[in-house]
């Protein structure tokens, strides 16, 4: 098993967080049952080098979280860099035409009309940005939900053995 985990971790650069949750799951579903109960016993060493290696991808997910919420701010500092490019084009071109009073009412309108654009595309943008963010960190965190319920249903079976057979133990003396 650890073979098939370092191969994944040299692959990807990083291990997949919800690789290593399936495998949990698969650790739990091949050990072995505790006569008489629904309990189950899994290898400690394989299912402690899963814990390790769960404990390093979640700084691996949260790194790549903040890789997005930057590329969020740089797409909305976009937006308003050519927000404001279009004003001074707006505000250039108003500038030419206010000699002429005829021309004047037409500029404004058009200089409206790209504000009113500008304004709605960096709106537009921002939402797509904002969803995206939300679903990333929701990703993140129903592979960290996910992880942490395996993590502690077996550990609560696995102690929950060890005193059911320390009980047996006991009672046999």
């Amino acid at each position: 098993m650890e073979d098939r985990i370092s191969r994944t971790t040299s692959q990807n650069g990083a291990t997949d967080m919800l690789y290593l949750v399936d495998r949990l799951e698969e650790l739990v579903s091949l050990g072995k049952r505790v006569p008489f109960s629904t309990r189950v016993m899994v290898e400690e060493e394989e299912f402690l080098a899963l814990v390790d290696q769960l404990r390093v991808a979640v700084p691996n997910e949260i790194k790549q979280a903040q890789r997005v919420i930057k590329g969020r701010e740089r797409i909305i500092g976009e937006a308003q860099d050519d927000a404001a490019d279009i004003l001074d084009q707006a505000n250039q071109a108003a500038d030419r035409l206010v000699s002429e009073s005829a021309l004047m009412a037409e500029t404004k309108r058009r200089g409206e009309e790209i504000l009113r654009r500008a304004e709605e595309e960096q709106q537009r943008t921002q939402g797509e940005v904002d969803v995206f963010i939300m679903q990333q960190v929701q990703l993140v965190e129903d592979a960290v939900h996910r992880g942490t319920a395996v993590i502690q249903e077996a550990a609560d079976d696995t102690l929950e053995a060890i005193h059911e057979l320390k009980n047996q133990v006991t009672q046999q003396r």
